[in-house]
């Protein structure tokens, strides 16, 4: 929450996030990582950023919640360089692009009203950190000339590199006080986190109740709030709890931010991917998956009923499980 807040507030000094969940889409994070495998093979460096991306009339929903694409350009409309997927560096660039969402509630999508998000402010707005791979980059400047300008609307895939022959992999360049990247091709971004936020001189302690990474810290330990979480993975016939030593580093791997981790037991070792929630036997001639997931308990030691907003969003997006975490 609080690295998600502090990049937010670099270019945004007057933003407050009411509420964030990170997203868990295997079939997403799949398609992600073998565009990171493709890089791989063709000796291109990844170059990967977390970037800012708005979806201005389209419902995060949509893009969170789809099993084949995500971002999808076939949606998009053409912008200054073209016909692409625009993410930008700067938060305050893609608020301009940012999705309004309901006050009742809910999301509305070709399978009907899902109830997982709640209603919002009439002064709120999301907008995704999504992660970007940029790969081979080329920068143009539009400005430079009517002429170039005018080429860069036209542009439908990135130009050719003349060094290798090859089309650069993603084009960059600057707009409205930000860098911007643009992809031409799905599946080289993927949504990490759904940011519902607010700007104001004034911060409203019942959506933001902490002013501070500090303050929040202090507040959990004054209230001794005291949350475990238990990792189990998908057993033949039902769930089975991790050795404690190994829930211990997988909690923490997790809180780290880690994507995955390597988890070695006095019988195999084990891959275990937090974006898929997958476990994979790395020494099984199968190489044998199992699904895996994050239980939170919670015990309330204080008098104060209240439990704190950050940890009722985190309890939230747990149950949310696949769709949006």
């Amino acid at each position: 929450y609080w690295d998600v807040f502090e990049k937010m507030r670099q270019d945004m000094p007057d933003v407050y996030i009411s509420k964030l969940w990170r997203v868990q889409n295997s079939s997403l994070w799949t398609y992600y990582s073998f565009h990171k495998d493709r890089f791989s093979s063709m000796k291109v460096k990844e170059n990967e950023r977390s970037v800012w991306h708005g979806t201005s009339d389209l419902d995060p929903a949509i893009i969170y919640n789809d099993k084949q694409d995500g971002f999808m350009m076939q949606f998009s409309q053409a912008g200054f360089w073209g016909r692409g997927i625009y993410f930008a560096d700067k938060a305050s660039y893609s608020h301009s692009y940012t999705y309004k969402p309901p006050t009742s509630g809910g999301s509305r999508t070709n399978l009907g009203k899902i109830e997982e998000r709640p209603g919002a402010q009439k002064d709120e707005r999301e907008m995704f950190l999504t992660k970007l791979l940029i790969g081979s980059e080329v920068s143009i400047n539009r400005d430079e000339s009517v002429q170039k300008s005018f080429e860069c609307r036209k542009l439908t895939a990135p130009p050719v590199n003349p060094a290798t022959n090859l089309k650069y992999n993603t084009v960059s360049g600057m707009t409205g006080g930000s860098k911007v990247w643009v992809v031409y091709e799905n599946g080289r971004a993927y949504p990490d986190y759904l940011v519902r936020y607010y700007r104001s001189h004034k911060r409203d302690i019942k959506r933001t109740p902490f002013e501070s990474r500090n303050e929040s810290h202090v507040s959990a330990l004054a209230n001794s709030v005291d949350i475990t979480y238990h990792w189990e993975y998908q057993g033949d016939l039902d769930w089975q709890r991790f050795a404690v030593d190994a829930e211990g580093k997988l909690e923490h791997a997790y809180q780290d931010g880690s994507d995955q981790i390597i988890i070695q037991t006095a019988q195999w070792k084990y891959e275990v991917d937090f974006k898929a929630m997958i476990q994979t036997n790395l020494e099984h001639q199968s190489r044998r998956q199992r699904d895996v997931r994050r239980i939170e308990k919670t015990k309330v030691q204080s008098k104060l009923s209240k439990i704190p907003s950050f940890v009722k969003n985190r309890k939230r997006r747990e149950s949310l499980n696949s769709s949006i975490f």
